[in-house]
């Protein structure tokens, strides 16, 4: 039985370091602090690769990154299954970033963009709500995971653009 639980235990690590591996390819690739997608994925899934998160308006999200249903007929354009999204780590890791750079593209590089990853583009305030509380979670995630690392973010640096020059300096 010991061995059983070891060698599941092994497959979670080895699935977890995988993927920690994608966030920083991912980031290089898109462009995007790959701390960022962490705390993303953390709120979205608490690392869970298979995660299923129900969607009431649009269906359902899949993965690390919580990739929604809405988008399985474009992701279908390149190859990507659902099934892809719960069993491949990188697959779903890439896939979120990929989203997450449409909202930097549309919004630019901000706190309103990442809420958007989550809670979408309609100028509504309902929407502007969600967005923002979705945004002050990942932003608690992300300085606290910038903390472990031993950077620290000044309470004046609060803009992506901000925060990424103090990591980098």
């Amino acid at each position: 039985m010991k061995k059983w639980m070891l060698a599941i235990c092994l497959m979670f690590i080895n699935e977890i370091c995988h993927a920690t591996d994608c966030f920083d390819l991912a980031g290089r690739d898109y462009k995007i602090d790959p701390d960022l997608l962490r705390a993303i994925s953390w709120k979205e899934s608490r690392y869970r690769v298979n995660a299923i998160g129900i969607n009431p308006v649009t269906g359902y999200g899949s993965g690390l990154m919580q990739v929604d249903s809405q988008h399985f007929n474009e992701l279908a354009r390149y190859g990507i299954k659902p099934e892809h999204l719960t069993t491949d780590p990188c697959m779903n890791i890439y896939t979120g970033a990929y989203y997450l750079a449409i909202a930097f593209k549309k919004w630019g590089v901000s706190w309103e963009a990442v809420g958007a990853y989550n809670a979408g583009f309609r100028k509504t305030e309902r929407q502007n709500q969600r967005r923002l509380a979705y945004a002050s979670d990942v932003y608690r995630i992300y300085t606290g995971i910038k903390s472990s690392k031993g950077i620290q973010i000044p309470a004046t640096k609060k803009s992506l653009p901000e925060i990424n020059s103090v990591q980098n300096n």
